[in-house]
């Protein structure tokens, strides 16, 4: 909604209005249990997977002779410290990934255009829904060439990895999981952040720095 309509309508809690975020917006409970939204179940898995397969691919790809060298010197202890940048490497741009899977993806948004169009069926509005038609099926077929070749990439690289490296793979699949967990974590953070503002904002309604507040709780989530 709009800044003066939601002062109208939304009335929610923070608790609601934040677990109405996380359905949305957090792969996982996005994927696993918000089954009622207008996107497609197989679409959410896919970019679910994505999402696991490109942390492990990124970690491998941080995999470097002065790292081994490293392991090789502590008798293969695992230093979380030193993993720490690898990883805030590995979630950004697993974060970059997914805003791009986002807009290709997501179709809740189109559909609710869709029904807002067809209450008035008028000759320009029936084109106009063709449109958004049309312009989801060209999305979905992006989408699904680029995750196919994505996951060909992630296939191979991770499976040459393993095969030249087969004494490192405990440690790759540590740092991997571990990489993973913290991007299905820190999502929680930032979405608590945002509705806050969101409620903050809605609190102080009809003023000009609670509509800047609001405006910011809308810029993330970004689709």
């Amino acid at each position: 909604m709009e800044y003066i309509p939601a002062c109208e309508h939304d009335k929610r809690s923070f608790f609601v209005s934040y677990w109405s975020v996380l359905l949305r917006e957090h792969i996982a409970i996005m994927t696993f249990f918000a089954w009622h939204d207008y996107n497609l179940f197989y679409i959410k898995l896919n970019r679910f997977l994505i999402q696991f397969c490109t942390n492990f691919t990124m970690n491998g790809m941080f995999f470097s002779d002065e790292s081994m060298h490293y392991l090789y010197v502590n008798n293969g202890e695992y230093n979380f410290v030193q993993k720490i940048p690898q990883m805030a490497i590995s979630i950004v741009i697993g974060h970059i990934l997914e805003v791009i899977l986002c807009y290709l993806s997501l179709t809740d948004a189109p559909i609710y255009q869709i029904k807002e169009l067809a209450r008035n069926k008028t000759t320009e509005n029936k084109k106009k829904i063709f449109q958004i038609i049309k312009c989801i099926r060209r999305k979905l077929i992006i989408f699904n060439i680029f995750t196919f070749l994505l996951f060909l990439f992630y296939w191979y690289f991770i499976s040459a990895f393993c095969a030249v490296y087969p004494n490192t793979q405990k440690i790759f699949i540590r740092d991997s999981m571990t990489s993973f967990l913290t991007s299905m974590i820190d999502p929680f953070a930032i979405y608590s952040l945002t509705t806050m503002l969101r409620i903050i904002s809605l609190s102080k309604c009809c003023k000009k720095k609670a509509s800047f507040v609001y405006g910011l709780s809308e810029i993330i989530p970004i689709f």
